[in-house]
């Protein structure tokens, strides 16, 4: 089943080189029929074909750095008022979403080195050797 996925990708600016990258990387997977970035700022990648939206988010996400899913839907063209409801809800969704938090690993607490104390001289009767 044909499907269009937009995904929203948080690039460094008008960095062309992030683009080009997604695109590659967009197209370069199995069913992609067609690839587009829209959006106000063209931060938005427009996937249709027959794809899976999580594996092409991810893939992203390991190449580019962060990737939203902002939608999946059917690929069928639709009327203009259709169109424009649904922008207006998928803005509305995304306005509330928030970036994810950068990943931050539990390290365990180092505990200091133990050291034994004991006498610096033996007992044993003889103090020359």
């Amino acid at each position: 089943m044909k499907q269009k996925v937009v995904i929203r990708l948080f690039l460094n600016g008008n960095d062309q080189k992030y683009r080009t990258k997604a695109f590659k990387i967009a197209v370069s997977q199995p069913g992609v029929e067609s690839a587009a970035m829209t959006g106000q700022e063209k931060n938005q990648l427009e996937v249709v074909g027959e794809i899976d939206a999580a594996d092409l988010t991810s893939l992203l996400r390991k190449n580019l750095g962060q990737a939203e899913l902002v939608s999946v839907g059917p690929a069928g063209g639709g009327d203009k008022k259709d169109d424009k409801a649904s922008d207006a809800k998928t803005q509305a969704a995304a306005a509330v979403a928030q970036p994810q938090p950068a990943l931050y690993y539990y390290t365990y607490p180092q505990y200091p080195p133990v050291y034994q104390i004991g006498d610096s001289y033996d007992q044993s009767g003889c103090s020359i050797m």
